[in-house]
């Protein structure tokens, strides 16, 4: 039997890229194709939840009763 040469990789040579190439290309599907009910897609809902976080912080800072503590 003749020993096996290390840098011949045999027929499955380029599955791999194949593979991740096709889980990148459905993650980038799930992530930017819009959802049906709000026609958005997840990224779209993902920064606009994270705006509004920050308005919302930023209004519970400026709030003299919540955001302050120096007054007492």
């Amino acid at each position: 039997m003749k020993p096996r040469n290390p840098k011949s990789r045999g027929p499955q040579a380029g599955q791999t890229m194949v593979e991740y190439t096709i889980c990148a290309l459905i993650l980038i599907l799930a992530l930017f194709v819009p959802v049906p009910p709000e026609s958005k897609s997840v990224v779209d809902m993902l920064v606009e939840a994270i705006k509004k976080n920050h308005e919302n912080k930023v209004a519970a800072i400026g709030n003299p009763v919540t955001g302050s503590s120096t007054g007492f």
